[in-house]
């Protein structure tokens, strides 16, 4: 499975169990100015967006008079806070991460999430000293589904997108690897979806990718 010279991770929902913090911080966030949304509108609305366009997002939805800036930077504080305090590795990440730091793989992480939440998960996790390239989407002019995280990561990372492999949770993640080239392995609950035929494989957590390599 490992036939490259590097992996790219997505973050949220790979790398740290953190989309019920998400949820969480932006409910807490929206109720500070009176609106409420539900866990699924959270996921349909809002998963593998950069938080810029979750705001904006949340204020057209919630007809909110606020200024998507303002929601941005509370979603912010509380998703750090809530990481910090809950954030949890997902099932089989450390282990994955071993194994591939010790087999002489590059390792990179291409993330929709602010560099400011990127350091909280890495800080937390204990896990600063895996990963030689960093992308935030942040520093791009589009978020997932638009590839420019991962050409990034490429760039960083001084290799073709025939060389690397990336590992991805969410459909607008796959979207954006497949567009960078990138061979794509889901790892999700649902990845037997028909939108993911396309991924050299599926699995549902970390740990059944290991227990393969392994085996």
């Amino acid at each position: 499975m490992f036939n490259c010279k590097a992996v790219i991770f997505d973050m949220d929902g790979v790398i740290i169990d953190s989309e019920g913090l998400w949820r969480q911080a932006q409910q807490g966030a929206l109720a500070r100015w009176g609106a409420s949304v539900s866990d699924e509108e959270c996921i349909q609305l809002t998963k593998g967006k950069r938080l810029d366009e979750i705001a904006r997002t949340w204020c057209e939805y919630c007809h909110l008079s606020i200024t998507p800036t303002e929601l941005e930077a509370e979603i912010r504080r509380l998703i750090t806070t809530l990481i910090a305090e809950k954030g949890e590795a997902m099932p089989g990440v450390k282990n994955v991460l071993t194994f591939l730091c010790q087999s002489g793989y590059q390792l990179a992480l291409a993330t929709s999430s602010s560099y400011q939440v990127i350091d909280a998960v890495l800080t937390k996790l204990k896990i600063e000293h895996c990963f030689s390239v960093i992308c935030s989407a942040d520093d791009e002019s589009h978020g997932k589904p638009h590839p420019a995280v991962y050409l990034s990561a490429l760039r960083k990372l001084r290799l073709p997108a025939a060389d690397c492999l990336v590992i991805e949770d969410s459909l607008s993640g796959f979207k954006a690897a497949q567009a960078a080239g990138i061979k794509t392995v889901v790892v999700a609950e649902d990845f037997q979806q028909p939108c993911f035929n396309s991924a050299v494989v599926g699995y549902a957590s970390l740990e059944e990718l290991m227990a393969t390599v392994a085996a």
